[in-house]
């Protein structure tokens, strides 16, 4: 069983950021993983969510999915890393944000067989990240990630 808060202070003592941002995990369950981060330390000059913080909020929701997910299955010895992303800004956040990373389950599931058979590949996997404010979306990321055992 995953200890989501046990997670998250991990997280903000390894990555600083966190804490600025105030982005706190909220829910992990089947392959996704709700966040959530206020808008004050995350906002820019025109009063909306800054996309920067949008696309860290992304980076990691994708990372952190991965990293629980595979956790939760047992897997708890690995590196992983994004590869290449694209985000796209639907529309400016004005407020409090919603996020949702969700792992690819086929993607997974293969790279789980794999890592449980000892492979010693680097095996890629897709993650889509919405973040919403006001049950809006506003912004999506499409995320490859790598991942390997240490």
């Amino acid at each position: 069983m995953i200890d989501l808060a046990k997670f998250e202070a991990e997280c903000r003592r390894d990555i600083p950021l966190l804490t600025a941002m105030e982005l706190s995990l909220v829910r992990y369950e089947d392959l996704s993983l709700r966040m959530e981060a206020p808008l004050a330390p995350n906002i820019n000059n025109k009063g909306t969510a800054f996309g920067g913080s949008i696309a860290s909020i992304g980076l990691f929701g994708g990372w952190a999915v991965a990293t629980l997910a595979f956790t939760d299955r047992g897997i708890d010895n690995t590196e992983i890393v994004v590869f290449k992303n694209e985000i796209t800004f639907e529309r400016p956040a004005r407020g409090h944000l919603v996020v949702k990373a969700t792992l690819d389950r086929e993607g997974f599931t293969n790279c789980l067989d794999k890592l449980r058979a000892g492979s010693d590949e680097r095996l890629r996997f897709n993650v889509d990240v919405d973040i919403f404010h006001e049950d809006a979306r506003c912004a999506t990321m499409q995320g490859l990630y790598v991942v390997w055992l240490k």
